[in-house]
């Protein structure tokens, strides 16, 4: 047996070309479901706003609660 009974001398460039290809989809693919700019990252980022969201609402009703409550005084405070 010669060792041109297992390699052919010609080489199929396609299966190359192929193959390539595959890696180089696979790997951007991965990159959009697992990177910095991923598609889990913007389900995050979603989230963090809704929380952020609700933080913010009731800060406001807690601020309406204390401008109330400092407007009162400033009105007690003036009726002396």
């Amino acid at each position: 047996m010669d060792f041109d009974d297992f390699f052919p001398k010609k080489f199929n460039y396609k299966v190359v070309i192929v193959i390539m290809c595959a890696i180089l989809t696979a790997s951007y693919i991965a990159n959009i479901m697992l990177g910095k700019r991923s598609f889990s990252r913007l389900l995050d980022l979603k989230e963090s706003v809704k929380i952020l969201e609700k933080r913010v609402s009731a800060l406001k009703k807690e601020n309406e609660k204390l401008q109330k409550e400092y407007f009162e005084l400033k009105e007690l405070e003036g009726s002396y």
